[in-house]
């Protein structure tokens, strides 16, 4: 079952999709097999009596019931059981019928650690431990563990880059806007006054006119 799409908002985008170890699966298949051998079993026990059809009904109904309640019912958890991260949140969604979801966004993230077992990193998993608000939230059997840190701490990084370019910009803006004002400003004030008398007149002299000696 893939992740919805509308799960996410208009301007979120996934970044990685993933479910529980299929490890999850193993006991559950083994339960499978073993029903399966010990229902056999016992219908070739009673095939020789007359009252075998019941018990063979019955073996079928208490095996049918004891596979879907310890392997159907864990299979299809473990395979409607979703680990998302997008741009903006890291998604946990569980269950079948009931829908358990754990949202947790990624610019509250305080830090990102994963915990392998010497299994673990054979068969490719751990855990995850998230430091959100001073709690630690733990999430068990993630594949690829360092890869969701990875790809965690990636889009811690890109959120914070982000929001250092939205700070500055509006920094940026703000100075221009007090910049832009203050010019106005100057521009609407009135002219200053020199003094109020009014220059005097000089008198054009003509060339032509010489000074006469006395």
């Amino acid at each position: 079952m893939a992740f919805p799409d509308d799960a996410l908002d208009d301007d979120e985008r996934l970044v990685l999709h993933g479910r529980p170890h299929w490890r999850l699966c193993l006991w559950p298949a083994a339960v499978l097999v073993l029903l399966t051998a010990l229902a056999g079993f016992g219908a070739a026990v009673v095939r020789l009596q007359t009252w075998a059809p019941y018990a063979w009904a019955l073996l079928a109904a208490v095996a049918a019931l004891a596979a879907l309640r310890w392997s159907v019912l864990p299979i299809l958890r473990w395979r409607c059981s979703h680990l998302v991260v997008t741009n903006h949140r890291f998604l946990v969604r569980e269950g079948v019928v009931g829908r358990d979801g754990l949202d947790v966004p990624v610019d509250r993230i305080d830090a990102v650690r994963v915990r392998s077992t010497v299994a673990g990193r054979v068969l490719g998993y751990g855990t995850l431990l998230l430091d959100v608000a001073g709690e630690r939230l733990r999430f068990a059997d993630v594949p690829a563990v360092e890869r969701v840190q990875a790809r965690l701490h990636r889009e811690i990084g890109r959120l914070a880059e982000t929001r250092r370019t939205a700070e500055r910009e509006r920094q940026h803006t703000a100075l221009r806007g007090h910049a832009d004002a203050a010019v106005r400003g100057r521009m609407a004030e009135p002219p200053q006054r020199g003094s109020t008398e009014e220059p005097r007149a000089v008198p054009e002299r003509n060339p032509n006119d010489r000074v006469k000696p006395r």
